[in-house]
């Protein structure tokens, strides 16, 4: 096994077993035995169970980034479309890395409390994209909006719903059973009607 493979293996039975058992039951040695590998061959790529879920962080973050920054979308002139493009490829990025969504989203935060403040920062920075396409919005049709930041956590939250009630099969559970497709788009369409209903014009009508 190549060091790349031993390293993406040791990653993915931390993550494997984080999700299930949580971040108290993991253990150097369950990780190792679980990724096929000595406990001394784990320590030369992380020297700690922090250290290997900071890598599951950062590797979460960058599959969300390459969605969020992929030139396609970015080159979207229009910023309705950019924003229905970036709420597309959140969903698409939840339902593909549901590991990865669960430990970025919702871990519980006294288990984040030493990742290392610039590395947050830069979490933090994933929400720009969707800041920067309201913004653009708000800019070309001459609209005020009061606050930018709070409209856009607003929409992730919306967006967040939708992915944790389709990863956790609630639907299934309460028999409400719809075409996942179907509901994605609605709930984006509603998202960011949400969003066009707290803009106003410059005479302080609803844009």
């Amino acid at each position: 096994m190549s060091r790349h493979d031993l390293q993406e293996a040791i990653l993915e039975a931390a993550q494997y077993l984080l999700i299930r058992e949580g971040y108290g039951s993991l253990t150097m040695r369950r990780i190792a035995q679980r990724a096929g590998c000595s406990v001394g061959s784990l320590y030369l790529y992380f020297d700690s169970k922090e250290g290997l879920l900071f890598a599951l962080m950062d590797r979460a973050q960058e599959r969300l980034a390459e969605r969020f920054f992929d030139p396609q979308i970015q080159a979207i002139d229009d910023p309705r479309g950019r924003l229905q493009a970036l709420a597309r490829a959140y969903v698409d990025f939840g339902l593909t890395y549901p590991e990865s969504y669960e430990i970025l989203f919702m871990l519980h935060p006294r288990e984040l409390a030493s990742y290392p403040e610039e590395r947050l920062q830069r979490a933090y920075r994933l929400l720009d994209p969707i800041v920067e396409a309201i913004e653009d919005y708000v800019r070309r049709h001459d609209l005020e909006m009061p606050d930018i930041r709070v409209a856009a956590v607003s929409f992730w939250s919306a967006l967040h719903g939708i992915v944790s009630l389709l990863l956790a099969g609630r639907l299934a559970r309460l028999r409400l059973e719809v075409d996942h497709e179907a509901l994605i788009e609605h709930a984006i369409r509603q998202a960011i009607g949400g969003l066009c209903r707290l803009m106003r014009r410059k005479d302080n009508r609803e844009a």
